[in-house]
This record gives C-alpha cells, sequence and structure tokens, in this order.
C-alpha cells in the first residue's frame, strides 16, 4: 500500500467518524447501573435478544458513545434489543472500565452478546478471561503491550494503562486480550478490516481468538450502517445472537 493509499484511508476514516457524531440522533432510553455520572446506558429496541454494546475512543474521557448511537440503532432495527453502555475512562487506572464492565454485567439477566468497537473490543474481551461470555470485537486493540510499544493512538493505550508493559507489567498480565485469552475460546470471534488504518489488522490476526478478516474495509466501516461491510457485519451479529443459550 502506497502512502497516498494509506492518507486516502486515513481521511476517510476520519470523514466516517466524523459522519457518525453527526448522525447520532436522539439518546436512546437511559438508566444509570451506578452512581458515577459515566456509569449509565441507553437501550434501543423491543425485549429480544440482548446485545451490549461497549464503544471505543481509545479510553480517551474526552470520546464517549455519542458515535455508537448509528449502529446500536441499527441491531436493534435488526431485532436485538441493544444495550449501549457508557464506563469510566480514567487515564492511569484502567481497571475503573473493567469495574463497570463487571457492574453492568452482574445487573444483566438474560444471556448476553457483547460487542464492542476498537478499544471498546478489547473490554468486551475481558468477559471471555475467565466465563463463557459470548464476544464479537471489532477492530479490537486485542494486544495492548503491542498498542502500547506502537505509540497507537499518540499513547492512548500506555496512558490508559499508567505505563508501559515494562513499567506496569501485572495490569498488561491482567487485562491484555493478547496474553489472557486461550486458544480459540468457544463465543469469541474476532472481525477486522483489511484496511483498518487505526488498529493494525494483524491485531486480530495474531489473536489466539479465532478471527475473520473483512477486505477493502476500514476501521468504522464495521460500525457504520451506511458502509459497504455493514450487511456481513450485521449477518455476523445474527449468528453470534442466534448461538446465545436461552437461559444462563
Amino acid at each position: 500500500m502506497t502512502d497516498a493509499d494509506q492518507q486516502r484511508l486515513v481521511h476517510e476514516e476520519q470523514a466516517a467518524l466524523d459522519r457518525l457524531f453527526t448522525q447520532s440522533g436522539d439518546l436512546g432510553v437511559v438508566s444509570a447501573y451506578g452512581p458515577h455520572p459515566d456509569q449509565v446506558t441507553e437501550v434501543f429496541g423491543e425485549p429480544g435478544p440482548t446485545v451490549v454494546f461497549v464503544h471505543g475512543g481509545y479510553f480517551r474521557p474526552t470520546i464517549d458513545r455519542t458515535h455508537a448511537r448509528p449502529v446500536a440503532r441499527a441491531l436493534a432495527a435488526a431485532g436485538a434489543q441493544v444495550v449501549l453502555m457508557e464506563y469510566r475512562r480514567t487515564p492511569g487506572d484502567p481497571m475503573t472500565a473493567v469495574a463497570d464492565l463487571d457492574l453492568l454485567a452482574s445487573r444483566l439477566t438474560e444471556p448476553v452478546l457483547w460487542i464492542g468497537h476498537s478499544a471498546g473490543a478489547a473490554l468486551a474481551l475481558t468477559r471471555a478471561f475467565e466465563r463463557r461470555a459470548a464476544v464479537l470485537a471489532l477492530a479490537p486493540v486485542a494486544d495492548l503491550a503491542r498498542a502500547s510499544r506502537l505509540n497507537l493512538g499518540n499513547g492512548a493505550i500506555t496512558e490508559w494503562m499508567g505505563g508501559t508493559p515494562e513499567q506496569q507489567p501485572r495490569r498488561y498480565a491482567e487485562l491484555d486480550p493478547q496474553v489472557r485469552l486461550s486458544s480459540r475460546p468457544p463465543g469469541v470471534l474476532l472481525v477486522h478490516g483489511s484496511d483498518d488504518q487505526t488498529v493494525p489488522v494483524a491485531f486480530s490476526q495474531d489473536s489466539p481468538a479465532e478471527s475473520v478478516v473483512l477486505p477493502h474495509t476500514h476501521h468504522f466501516d464495521l460500525i457504520d450502517p451506511e458502509s459497504a461491510a455493514w450487511p456481513e457485519v450485521s449477518e455476523l451479529v445474527r449468528s453470534a445472537l442466534h448461538r446465545l443459550p436461552r437461559e444462563r
């Protein structure tokens, strides 16, 4: 891929993100699952198979769930009840976000498909570390140590983790999907675009979990209901929901 191709794709990714923010639309049904202002969810759709969607944004406190409302609506229109969660994004204290996922999970009574995008996909994958959770990870930051060393997000991973892998070895050992996921854990699928300029496709290809690469697809195509890749992503979601158990 030439430098010109890369620059074009970077521009396309940014344009897609800008459009998702612009088209975010009205809030879903908002409720709190904890006392912190970021411990809230928006629910889209009628009762049915449950999806919890964990948004990305490289764990930056300035990037919230707004850009994920279009994909939440699209999933709800396809028949799922979508719980779009907000969570604490605390630089230097990654366990606050994990604790928020734990807290929300404790309040859910039905089988759930956890879907995350980018950094949110890394969080969603923590559901599969010690439990048989169903996870669909879209363009995941599935190797935190590599992300830190590559300075992805202008150092966002290092900032969120409170240091490099050498400075915080215990945190990386506890939270890194590349370390914690077993070989091909059941119910876990990583989906990545071949043209992703935000998170390298190798992060999924090198994961111990099963992965699928969608050709001619960039980082935000995976959560953009207007993208050419969306029908395939939507089908992967339907397949994952179909495999959910009827009872816990």
